[in-house]
């Protein structure tokens, strides 16, 4: 074997290596982002409530909210800036927080249709399932009796309404979390 035959194979090698290491860290950075996604999705639904409430009582109106920011794009930001962006965020904060509020309500309104129009009475299930969960703050067990279903079926329901409602807030990206399932 000669010196250009090693150099061409030593280069696909290397070439080959740095491809898949390349796509190793670019699943792992989509894992991540997705775990986020699904991760806020339940933050917002924690705090339903309370956002609802804030959004209701805020000094800004629903009229004063700046339609050039996307419900998404905001919430993909939360958490990202820096000290000198922090004061500004605080400024922005009720305008950002109705419009994800907003996109967040329509968003379960979809939601809502899409499990009350489905021919399977899972989907209605767990669109229940959250709305007790989240909505009504009713205990696991209480919530367990009334669907008459065991613990491990609450848990399920309640991770995939919510991967359902991630993939519908986030629109196209959030369905890649649902496809790599």
């Amino acid at each position: 074997m000669n010196r250009e035959q090693i150099a061409k194979i030593a280069g696909e090698a290397g070439a080959k290596a740095a491809l898949e290491a390349w796509d190793k860290k670019w699943q792992e950075q989509k894992k991540k982002q997705n775990t986020t996604r699904l991760w806020n999705t339940r933050m917002l639904l924690k705090h339903y409530t309370s956002l609802k409430e804030y959004c209701e009582n805020a000094v800004y109106s629903r009229s004063a909210v700046d339609s050039s920011e996307k419900p998404v794009e905001i919430l993909e930001s939360l958490g990202e800036c820096t000290k000198e962006e922090y004061i500004e965020s605080i400024k922005s904060s009720t305008i950002r927080t109705i419009t994800i509020m907003t996109h967040v309500e329509k968003m379960l309104k979809v939601y809502k249709l899409y499990c009350e129009t489905s021919d399977k009475a899972e989907d209605e299930r767990r669109y229940r399932v959250l709305h007790a969960n989240y909505f009504d703050k009713l205990k696991i067990a209480d919530i367990c009796d009334a669907e008459n279903i065991d613990r491990s079926t609450y848990y399920r329901d309640n991770r995939e309404s919510s991967e359902m409602l991630s993939a519908l807030i986030f629109g196209a990206d959030g369905l890649s979390a649902m496809r790599q399932r």
